[in-house]
């Protein structure tokens, strides 16, 4: 599950280049977004049950249908396989789908200590699209090969995950019915505390198939748009 840096050097996920730059995602505070890099661990693993999702009528990307809005929490406050899974049969195919989808994702991939092996394989099997890059898709290789997920952002080893309760999401206008990318920012939650000061932001494009939503690579987020004018989940977690 890699990307291709400026270098040339493949690694996955990219967030926001090689710059540090502010994203705007709570009233009057400035967080510091900067770009990852993975880790090895391995957190407990759970139950891979897969609900199966449902298919519901298709609409434009600029039609959100009769869903609610992104509540950053679909799923439930659980960072699982099953939180994953439930996200992707419970969204719907509809813009607001795609964005509870790819939150879902991020929330699961973006934490340590890392999700078993297990786990990542059955979401890489499961929520990544058919044409998704195979380096892309091998999350389990990536925790494997990567000494430090946030390159410095968080302590190597201290354990974080991302909150979603100031984050921000925000829709490419090129996106289609079955192709919508997401960019999202998210605070880092380090040692069980939201922290003020750090934020991590990515894009992804996601497809609709098989009647849910897939995640289909990873891109660098519009930092710029979505500082400036993205909205903010309803509920978070």
């Amino acid at each position: 599950m890699r990307m291709v840096t400026a270098s040339g050097r493949s690694r996955w996920p990219i967030i926001i280049g090689a710059t540090v730059l502010v994203v705007a995602i709570s009233g009057g505070i400035a967080y510091t977004a900067t770009r990852p890099t993975p880790t090895p661990g391995a957190a407990p693993s759970t139950a891979t049950a897969t609900p199966k999702p449902t298919p519901t009528s298709s609409v434009s990307a600029g039609d959100i249908g009769d869903d609610v809005a992104p509540t950053g929490c679909l799923g439930g406050q659980d960072r699982n396989v099953n939180m994953v899974l439930a996200a992707q049969a419970d969204a719907k195919h509809t813009t607001y789908g795609a964005v509870e989808t790819a939150t879902a994702f991020y929330r699961f991939i973006w934490q340590y200590p890392y999700p078993s092996a297990e786990d990542a394989n059955t979401v890489s099997s499961e929520v990544m699209a058919a044409d998704a890059p195979e380096s892309f898709k091998d999350i389990a290789g990536t925790y494997a090969s990567t000494d430090d997920l946030t390159t410095g952002d968080v302590e190597p080893g201290t354990p974080f995950h991302l909150s979603t309760t100031n984050g921000l999401w925000l829709v490419a206008q090129d996106s289609t019915a079955d192709r919508v990318t997401v960019d999202i920012a998210a605070g880092y939650v380090v040692n069980g505390e939201l922290s003020p000061t750090k934020v991590t932001a990515q894009a992804f494009v996601m497809v609709w198939e098989g009647d849910a939503w897939h995640v289909e690579k990873g891109e660098q987020p519009d930092a710029e748009k979505l500082g400036a004018g993205g909205n903010r989940y309803t509920g978070g977690c």
